[in-house]
């Protein structure tokens, strides 16, 4: 099990992004209030970005090939964050009273005071179902630029003819 799920970038990203939006639930409990810094930001997905240039260069290094190691970076990003996006959604219902003190929150309070709705949860959901698309966009362009480094020096230590394709 645990040599398949190291070749397979997809089945890799799923669990990835399960234990990090585990994390984020649990973080979320224990500091429901903490403002997304950015340090708190960099010490969230800096592990998550190091996973994904990971899967990079074993992919690259295992081929030779550049284009590999960022096809798995794109692969392995775009599963964490299908993921990661769906416990987001289970950590915004679980803690949504709590949620809204937040000082990064203070903007969608706003729109949902100006757009009169009444009912926090509705707007907040449709909130979010409508940025998941660009936030799976944006990490699978992220995981493109992880597997472009991952890539590039799992390519040059591969010890095999050099090969861009």
């Amino acid at each position: 099990m645990n040599r398949r799920l190291s070749e397979n970038p997809l089945l890799l990203g799923l669990v990835v992004g399960l234990v990090f939006g585990s994390v984020d639930l649990l973080l979320t409990w224990l500091y429901p209030v903490e403002d997304d810094s950015p340090g708190v930001l960099l010490r969230f997905y800096g592990p998550m970005f190091l996973v994904w240039i990971v899967v990079s260069f074993r992919v690259a290094r295992g081929t030779g090939r550049l284009s590999s190691g960022v096809v798995a970076g794109m692969t392995v990003a775009f599963a964490t964050f299908c993921a990661f996006v769906l416990l987001n959604f289970l950590r915004v219902n679980l803690f949504l009273n709590q949620l809204t003190d937040r000082p990064d929150w203070q903007n969608m309070m706003m729109r949902f005071r100006e757009g009169g709705s009444g009912r926090l949860r509705l707007f907040v959901n449709l909130d979010y179902i409508k940025g998941t698309p660009f936030k799976i966009g944006a990490a699978t362009a992220v995981g493109a630029a992880m597997g472009t480094f991952g890539g590039l020096l799992g390519r040059l230590t591969s010890g095999r003819i050099i090969r861009t394709s």
